[in-house]
């Protein structure tokens, strides 16, 4: 009997800083996960209207046509237990990233 083949999960990655981008997306490969890129808030929004929706989010805030926070609400209108990330380079962004968030949720590095 063959061993049964378990999909990897799938992060939808959204990004506009297409070098970072990569870079995150070649390291959670190598840890199995499946990934798929947008490079703008539109077309990450555009991504999650279609099916599937991923099995987790990972998004910068910054971006142009849409910032993370409307990925984030779009997604979570969709699938409200769906996991997601919202990262930031701008340390000033992360007072405003924070609210309506548990204080847990909201991780510092």
């Amino acid at each position: 009997m063959e061993p049964r083949s378990i999909e990897q999960p799938l992060i939808l990655l959204v990004d506009d800083d297409i070098r970072t981008a990569r870079l995150l997306a070649h390291l959670l490969e190598d840890d199995g996960f499946r990934v798929e890129l947008a490079t703008d808030g539109a077309l990450a929004i555009a991504r999650l209207a279609r099916t599937p929706v991923p099995d987790i989010l990972v998004t910068d805030f910054r971006m142009p046509h849409a910032d993370g926070i409307a990925v984030a609400r779009f997604a979570r209108s969709l699938r409200p237990d769906l996991p997601l990330f919202v990262v930031t380079g701008y340390p000033e962004l992360v007072a405003r990233l924070g609210r309506g968030f548990a204080p847990e949720a909201v991780v510092h590095t």
